[in-house]
């Protein structure tokens, strides 16, 4: 397989529909999911030439770390839904490359046993949540391994409404009806999988929902996420609480990032959530150039939601971004070859495709990219 369309072509047919839908789709008529692509196929290139491209390099430089690629995975919940063991794949894949794991709270491992696999190249995500005791016991777990970089995601004040899911009836634990057993039936090598390694579970999350709702469901983790409180102050006691580098993700307007910025920040996610909580959401590489002109050319941008190639992965650079998460396509991989070898293919090919653009842009490294190199089609 060449190409991410490849891999999400493969993983379609092997996973039953509810699963794709889940792993696809985004908020209400998921105009956002498609613009995020969309989006990215509206910027052309403007190369340069007459340049030496012989010696060049994919490393970036983020944070005080040195990664041997300007992008990482981004965090994903239940990741096993791709197939039994993606979590573990991912972490793998991620260390050997060289990139960032973002590890997330809503995800099928548990954080010591994915930090087992990704080692120092871990990140982990947590979400907003109406719970400080939640807050700590994240905070607690990551500190003791040793994890620096911490995810707080901001943008789920309520969780989206997911069309394809409704109608499919997507549930967790899952909800036995005659449709969906034919629609397992006919996939039965990730089914077979699945029943094998058992449903897939919010296993950071799952025994405080339990505490708390008295059950572990996909219900009542979400009922945790709305119980958050989304106020300025909250940010403040977190910052104060977490002494590493603190990542808050999910961030489109200029005025919530330059603020975010002056509470201390170690760095921003320009994210969408991969349209997945607001339909009409503006896209995150249409957000981007406004929030780097407020913030200033200093400031640590990071830029997910639409990235479906290396390409991509160099426009977003060129707009302004420092460093690239990667989702969906991972969870295709990973369905389209299994843990082993999806997320080490999908590493290949965005490196591969990156490679070739900055060749063929006449830059020797992510860092000559800037807008110069780019132009918008209407």
């Amino acid at each position: 397989m060449y190409s991410i369309t490849d891999l999400e072509a493969a993983a379609r047919r092997r996973l039953p529909r509810r699963v794709y839908d889940f792993i696809a789709g985004g908020a209400g008529a998921e105009a956002s999911v498609r613009n995020n692509v969309e989006a990215f196929q509206r910027i052309r290139f403007v190369p340069r030439t007459m340049v030496d491209i012989q010696r060049r390099t994919m490393a970036a430089r983020l944070l005080g770390r040195d990664y041997a690629a300007p992008f990482g995975i981004a965090p994903m919940g239940m990741c096993d839904i791709a197939w039994p063991g993606t979590d573990e794949g991912l972490a793998r894949a991620a260390r050997t490359a060289g990139i960032p794991y973002c590890l997330s709270m809503a995800g099928s491992s548990a954080l010591a046993e994915v930090h087992r696999h990704a080692g120092e190249y871990l990140w982990y995500q947590v979400y907003l949540c109406g719970s400080d005791a939640l807050w700590e016991r994240q905070f607690s777990r990551a500190e003791a391994l040793g994890v620096e970089n911490l995810i707080l995601t901001v943008d789920v004040p309520v969780p989206g409404r997911r069309l394809r899911d409704l109608r499919n009836g997507f549930s967790v634990p899952v909800r036995w009806t005659p449709s969906l057993l034919l629609d397992f039936a006919t996939h039965p090598a990730w089914s077979l999988r699945t029943l094998a390694r058992g449903a897939p579970r919010m296993r950071n999350m799952e025994s405080f929902a339990g505490e708390r709702h008295g059950a572990s469901s996909l219900d009542s983790i979400l009922a945790i996420f709305a119980s958050a409180v989304h106020e300025w102050e909250v940010i403040e006691r977190l910052r104060d609480r977490w002494k590493g580098k603190l990542i808050i993700k999910g961030i489109l307007h200029p005025a919530d990032a330059v603020r975010l910025a002056g509470l201390g920040a170690d760095a921003i996610v320009v994210s969408n959530h991969g349209g997945r909580q607001l339909s009409s959401a503006i896209s995150s590489i249409e957000a981007l150039p406004a929030i780097r002109h407020a913030i200033g050319r200093e400031f640590p941008l990071i830029l997910d939601s639409g990235i479906r190639s290396g390409e991509d992965i160099a426009k977003a650079l060129a707009y302004g971004a420092d460093f690239v998460l990667v989702g969906r396509p991972f969870l295709f991989g990973s369905a389209a070859l299994g843990p082993a070898r999806g997320p080490q293919a999908v590493i290949r090919i965005l490196q591969a495709e990156l490679d070739m653009t900055l060749a063929q842009l006449g830059c020797t490294s992510p860092a000559m990219l800037s807008p110069d190199f780019v132009h918008v089609t209407g």
